[in-house]
């Protein structure tokens, strides 16, 4: 399920980016362009004993692959700027798994405002976890952190009781049949609070690899058939 659903991203992803060198870019002169590189590689090829024509070839090979660079230079910014929205959201998601049953991992809580030396600092688990440590604070660095462990397979609220309020964050453990928020999870009087999840791969057709990966394999090839009807 997870690694469809990033299969299924990746190809919209393509298909989105598609649309915007389609509209964005000159077909004719990139086909140009295009044919030009073409002919130059070749050129290198045919007259690889001639060090004058290959030389020749070379240079005309940069020149236009600067040609190429340049056209495409305005959908590839305009595609830069919502992948760079999506990339936290998406790692969060797919480059995290939950944690592992047994082991021990820590949580850190970083406050908003100085740490008070008589204050109390306490976290609360849901049922499934178990917190192994006191606090353990940071005054300089305004965080305060534990250890905890699952003992199961698991999701809830780890709630943080604070000298001026409570704050909480998500928490999963065991299964991975969904993915767990990495992100670190903001509160008030808290300015984030996260969680230490392993780092995960994401498997499909039984191969499994980086989920940033299988985005950029899927999002190619959706993309490249799209391209290969309508530019080539």
């Amino acid at each position: 399920m997870i690694g469809w659903s990033l299969a299924a991203i990746g190809a919209i992803w393509g298909v989105v980016a598609f649309l915007v060198f389609r509209r964005f870019t000159d077909h004719a002169a990139l086909r140009r362009v295009t044919r030009r590189l073409y002919a130059h590689l070749l050129e290198i090829r045919l007259f690889s004993d001639e060090p004058a024509l290959v030389w020749k070839a070379q240079k005309a090979l940069l020149v236009d692959n600067a040609h190429f660079l340049a056209r495409i230079a305005l959908p590839v910014l305009i595609m830069a700027v919502p992948f760079a929205l999506l990339y936290a959201p998406l790692d969060s998601i797919y480059g995290s798994a939950p944690l592992e049953v047994g082991h021990s991992v820590i949580v850190t809580a970083q406050l908003s405002h100085e740490l008070a030396n008589d204050a109390q600092y306490s976290l609360e688990p849901p049922p499934g976890i178990v917190v192994e440590t006191t606090a353990v604070r940071d005054f300089a660095g305004r965080q305060v952190s534990w250890r905890i462990r699952a003992l199961g397979p698991m999701r809830g609220q780890l709630r943080l009781r604070l000298p001026d309020g409570d704050a909480a964050r998500s928490i999963a453990a065991g299964e991975r049949t969904l993915s767990p928020n990495r992100r670190r999870e903001s509160t008030s009087g808290v300015a984030w609070i996260e969680v230490a999840y392993p780092r995960a791969n994401v498997v499909i057709a039984g191969l499994s690899l980086p989920w940033l990966a299988w985005f950029l394999i899927v999002s190619t090839v959706s993309a490249g058939a799209c391209f290969r009807q309508d530019f080539f």
